[in-house]
């Protein structure tokens, strides 16, 4: 079996894969911010807390394993293109205008880890502080806090919005390196 035929087997499955997982988990960011937010921000601060701590955990997994396993399918297939364009005797190919759409794609889906980090790590710790305190017992009532509850509910949906649109946009690149 030759080279060529391999990655003309396996390209297909591996940008479909790579650019419906980004977008499932842009979906699943977008989503939080823009439909669960506005829904549970009604409610008492410990509810509140709870519910957010609920999102946070249900989605963690979904969303870093989407983002991580399509990094790697991007970062893949930018490395076979990369091995395309040194044999290829075409300087004017759209090769490497279409490994760089693969690279920033791997890019936006892996800087999921560090914008959460860098960005928003303050944010969730404030937030599994209070859901943590609501579960055990100890923040029931007014003691978790209506404006710090809030506050930083509506301030982790504002950086998670972003989140989503960054790897939305990474899902863009992704399918425009995949089309030319």
């Amino acid at each position: 079996m030759s080279a060529s035929l391999v990655s003309e087997t396996i390209t297909p499955v591996l940008q479909t894969y790579s650019i419906l997982a980004l977008a499932l988990a842009a979906g699943f960011n977008l989503s939080s911010s823009l439909l669960t937010l506005p829904t549970i921000l009604p409610s008492s601060p410990s509810a509140l807390a709870t519910q957010w701590g609920t999102l946070f955990n249900r989605g963690i997994v979904p969303v870093v394993t989407f983002s991580m396993s399509s990094a790697a399918g991007f970062a893949l297939l930018a490395y076979n293109t990369h091995s395309l364009l040194s044999t290829s005797i075409d300087p004017n190919s759209n090769l490497t205008l279409k490994r760089n759409l693969y690279v920033a794609a791997a890019v936006g889906a892996v800087s999921l880890a560090p914008y959460t980090q860098i960005l928003m790590g303050s944010v969730n710790a404030a937030l599994k502080e209070r859901a943590a305190r609501v579960e055990s017992g100890k923040g029931s009532g007014g003691e978790v806090g209506v404006e710090d509850t809030h506050g930083l509910v509506r301030q982790w949906g504002y950086w998670n919005l972003r989140r989503g649109g960054m790897l939305l946009v990474g899902a863009a690149c992704g399918v425009l390196g995949s089309v030319l």
